[in-house]
């Protein structure tokens, strides 16, 4: 991990984190598990979570939130 994104998460309690990695950990099934991707490579995997965070950003943006 980059020293930035270290810094970023800095300070997320860690009862937060573990939801945080809950969300990332059901995002991944959903990408691999083939239910809506069939055996995807992991070029596809990369685009997948390109796009999901293109998405957040946008909605951020969009919002004026952090």
């Amino acid at each position: 991990m980059e020293e930035k994104k270290i810094e970023e998460i800095e300070g997320i309690p860690p009862y937060r984190m573990n939801q945080i990695m809950k969300a990332a950990a059901a995002a991944t099934d959903q990408i691999v598990s083939g239910k809506h991707l069939y055996n995807p490579s992991y070029r596809e995997c990369e685009i997948a979570v390109e796009l999901i965070a293109e998405a957040i950003r946008k909605s951020r943006e969009d919002h004026g939130r952090e």
